[in-house]
C-alpha cells in the first residue's frame, strides 16, 4: 500500500494539484496556500519515500504522517468550509481564501505537534 500511495501522490495527485493551484479561485493568496500545499505534499511524500529505501524508517514516519496530514486537507477544508458558512454565512469567495489555508496548515501543526510528543528526540531535518 505504501509503494502505491506514493506512486499515486508523486505522479499523479501532487502534480496535478500543483497545476490546479495555478488557477485556483481567490486570486494570489488562495494561489499560494495551494501551492505552498502542493509543494510540501510533494516533498514530504518524497522524503518519506527516499528515507524508506535508504533505511532510516524513524524519519520515514516522521515525513510519512506530515504526508498524510496533507492528504487529509481535502477532508479538513470542506469541513471547514461547512463550519464557517453554517456559522457566519460570509460571501463565498471570501470563505474559498480562508479555507484555502484552514485545510490544511492545522493539520500540519498537529502532525508537528504528535511527531514531536511521540518522537521526543526529534530534530527537523532534511537529509
Amino acid at each position: 500500500m505504501g509503494w502505491l500511495y506514493v506512486a499515486v501522490i508523486l505522479l499523479f495527485a501532487g502534480p496535478s494539484g500543483l497545476i490546479m493551484s495555478i488557477y485556483a479561485n481567490g486570486g494570489m493568496f488562495s494561489q499560494a496556500a495551494f501551492i505552498t500545499l502542493s509543494v510540501l505534499w510533494i516533498l514530504f511524500t518524497y522524503k518519506g519515500f527516499k528515507t524508506a529505501v535508504m533505511g532510516d524508517f524513524s524519519a520515514h514516519r516522521k515525513f510519512m504522517i506530515r504526508s498524510y496530514a496533507l492528504t487529509l486537507s481535502a477532508l479538513t477544508l470542506r469541513a471547514w468550509k461547512w463550519a464557517i458558512v453554517l456559522a457566519f454565512r460570509p460571501q463565498p469567495m471570501d470563505v474559498y481564501m480562508l479555507v484555502a489555508w484552514l485545510g490544511w496548515v492545522p493539520n500540519l501543526l498537529i502532525a508537528e505537534w504528535y511527531i514531536r510528543s511521540k518522537f521526543k528526540h526529534f530534530k527537523l531535518t532534511f537529509k
